[in-house]
């Protein structure tokens, strides 16, 4: 068994400099254990956290700046000095392509592997907007890789991703939180569509976020997905800190451990396929 593992799913906040409205605002989100969410980490000290090797990871945009986001890759290059990492920061998917093309310009940094714009719930609707077409094949045009995250039960906005998927053979994009299965007939079918796409992946992930599955129905999805996307296309992932909700970093790559029926499977989803999607 190999205890190399990536985490491609991985947020360090810096509430003293950064934003982070949705956390620390006026309206923060309701979530239990805030206090651990929020304790000040860094990569060295989220290792100890953990008796795999975290041999990379991957940072996905938390709010830092979302109207200068550049500022949270600068940030990250200190915060991970010497850490091998990647980042994925932010961008409106559904901006005017000019100003599309200038966000992801200024996003301009070795670190940068993506962008995400998080699309749930209603906001689900910006991804049918006429500009995505363009400033998706932007992305694919750069290389970099598109995070989606909306409900993939939401069946018409799963579409409209397998349809630019197919119309933009070189984007790559990734299912976030293994699409947020709720309604899990109308997930099944989700994932069914987006797996028969080549250039869609999924991270297994952000189930502390759906309290209403069972333990039972967390395994049953795993085995929906690896049906469906096979082991090359899927990885597991943390979303530390948020995982401390309900479960310690440990207790999360534990779980993901006792899911895996062969060493291959293991090394597959907890380190290849991210190194291969991330080139991390």
């Amino acid at each position: 068994m190999s205890e190399r593992i990536i985490d491609p799913h991985v947020h360090f906040f810096n509430l003293a400099q950064g934003q982070y409205d949705w956390l620390q605002g006026s309206n923060p989100v309701n979530w239990p254990n805030l206090a651990t969410i929020k304790a000040p980490m860094t990569a060295a000290q989220l290792q100890q956290q953990t008796q795999f090797e975290l041999a990379g990871l991957v940072h996905i945009e938390a709010g830092y700046d979302n109207q200068q986001p550049l500022n949270e890759l600068h940030w990250l290059a200190e915060h991970l000095a010497g850490q091998n990492y990647k980042a994925v920061s932010f961008a409106h998917i559904n901006n005017h392509h000019a100003d599309f093309d200038a966000a992801i310009t200024a996003l301009t940094h070795p670190s940068l592997v993506g962008i995400r714009d998080i699309t749930e719930g209603a906001d689900a609707a910006r991804l049918k907007h006429a500009r995505c077409l363009d400033n998706l094949a932007l992305l694919a045009s750069k290389q970099l890789i598109f995070e989606a995250q909306f409900a993939i039960e939401n069946l018409a906005i799963t579409q409209q991703i397998v349809n630019y998927c197919r119309q933009l053979p070189h984007l790559q994009i990734v299912i976030n939180h293994a699409g947020l299965p709720n309604d899990l007939p109308q997930w099944q079918q989700g994932i069914s569509q987006l797996a028969k796409i080549a250039n869609c992946r999924i991270k297994f992930s952000g189930f502390e976020l759906l309290p209403a599955l069972t333990q039972t129905q967390q395994q049953q999805c795993f085995d929906f997905i690896i049906k469906h996307f096979g082991l090359q296309r899927v990885m597991f992932a943390s979303n530390f800190p948020v995982c401390q909700i309900n479960a310690s970093y440990q207790q999360c790559w534990q779980s993901h451990f006792k899911r895996c029926t062969s060493d291959n499977m293991w090394s597959q989803l907890s380190y290849k396929n991210a190194q291969h999607c991330y080139q991390v």
